[in-house]
């Protein structure tokens, strides 16, 4: 029995559009099921990102005193200028190395406001008579050489210079009528070395921390003033036995034989060298006991009839530093302590309970840098040591952290990464529960 056609053609457009709209519903439902995974997954993805951004672009807020310090060079003086080692033969060599002034009392020539840094000596000065000044310069020399020589000179001055290391911080040899004036002299084998010199005065030099302070040999009628001479590993002032007719008072003198050799302040063996003006005017010794005249060991027989004692109770002073947290890819960070002590003799410096530097103290400040710590929190403890044995310390703790962590600070990390996790727990089990 034939079929009408048109009922065919009706039956087949009812399958196909019926399996049409059932193949869409369940794809319908099926996003439906799905949209609140992906929703949940868009949120997870913004906190992940937005945690990320705030490690790798932090705040200004922070729970360190963080710091930055702009990179610096090798250290060097505004006032001093870089010079090379020079020699001085005769007068007419003056003018020629760049002096000023003529050579006269009035208008002396002048080397001024240099920085000398030589494994030998710094400045050689021989045959000369005319006046000159070597002024506030900064010399330091290895100790093989002293690190300023005069040799047959006259009429020579030293003038409110810094003067380290050298065999002799300055040596005068065959000299006559020369000026040491207001100096500072240490480091070295022996400050001042006067050697077939005479009639040459030392006034107000600050000497301390050498093997000895003041030595003489085959040297006369020269005078030793006013200066503070400490903390030198053997004797402060020695006289040999071929040196006499020099006065020495007026001076500090204290703590030395810091080596612990059993020398003392001073020492003479020398014939009428005497310790007091003869009127009332003796030195300052720190091992005076008081209640006798003061005898200068040694052969000579020398005595200071108005010696007093020489004290210091009083510990040194510090400007304490506040903790601080660095960044390990800075450079040019360092503590820099403000300190103070009339008789300053050596500082240590402690890393992490290690001790890192040991070193002469002189001037007021005292700075440690800091670019060589890695990450993680260190222990800095500056220890200050005078003349007398007095100290005092003060200690820093530096945090150094990595830039990507620098500007939020640690509880805030910890905070924002629990909050990542937590998401993360409850996004995957939610997914489970719908699909």
């Amino acid at each position: 029995m034939m079929q009408n056609p048109s009922l065919r053609i009706s039956a087949l457009v009812t399958f196909k559009w019926g399996h049409y709209y059932a193949k869409n519903r369940l794809l319908e439902e099926f996003d439906l099921r799905r949209k609140p995974a992906i929703v949940v997954s868009i949120m997870l993805l913004v906190l992940l990102l937005s945690t990320a951004a705030s490690i790798l672009f932090p705040s200004n807020q922070s729970s360190f005193n963080f710091i930055k310090v702009d990179p610096k060079g090798e250290f060097t003086n505004a006032q001093y200028q870089d010079r090379d080692p020079f020699i001085i033969s005769s007068n007419l060599d003056f003018v020629a190395l760049g002096a000023s002034g003529v050579g006269t009392p009035s208008d002396p020539y002048t080397f001024e406001n240099l920085q000398i840094a030589d494994p030998e000596s710094c400045i050689l000065i021989r045959n000369t008579t005319a006046y000159f000044v070597i002024l506030n310069c900064y010399l330091e020399s290895g100790n093989t050489d002293s690190t300023i020589i005069f040799e047959n000179v006259e009429n020579g001055r030293v003038e409110q210079c810094k003067i380290v290391g050298g065999s002799s911080g300055i040596e005068l040899s065959n000299t006559q009528d020369c000026i040491i004036e207001e100096n500072i002299i240490f480091d070295g084998w022996m400050g001042i070395f006067l050697h077939y010199t005479s009639t040459c005065t030392v006034i107000n030099n600050r000497i301390h921390d050498n093997d000895k302070g003041i030595v003489f040999t085959q040297s006369d009628y020269c005078v030793i003033l006013n200066n503070t001479i400490y903390s030198n590993q053997r004797h402060g002032i020695e006289i040999a036995f071929d040196s006499y007719n020099n006065s020495v008072y007026g001076n500090s003198i204290g703590w030395n034989d810091a080596g612990g050799f059993e020398d003392e302040n001073a020492f003479d063996s020398g014939e009428n060298n005497t310790f007091d003006d003869g009127v009332d005017i003796g030195n300052l010794w720190s091992d005076y006991n008081g209640s006798e005249i003061y005898v200068v060991p040694g052969g000579a027989g020398s005595t200071d009839q108005f010696a007093q004692l020489l004290e210091d109770t009083v510990n040194p002073g510090v400007l304490s530093l506040t903790d601080i947290a660095i960044d390990v890819d800075s450079i040019g960070n360092e503590l820099t302590w403000t300190v103070y002590d009339l008789y300053p003799s050596y500082y240590v410096i402690e890393q992490d309970e290690q001790q890192i530097v040991r070193a002469t103290w002189e001037g007021r400040e005292v700075s440690y840098g800091l670019d060589h710590l890695q990450v993680g929190a260190h222990s800095i403890t500056l220890i200050l040591i005078d003349g007398a044995g007095n100290t005092a310390s003060d200690g820093v703790f530096v945090t150094v952290i990595s830039f990507i962590l620098g500007g939020i600070g640690t509880e805030f990390v910890m905070f924002a990464s629990g909050i990542t996790v937590a998401c993360f727990v409850i996004i995957v089990i939610f997914i489970k529960k719908v699909t």
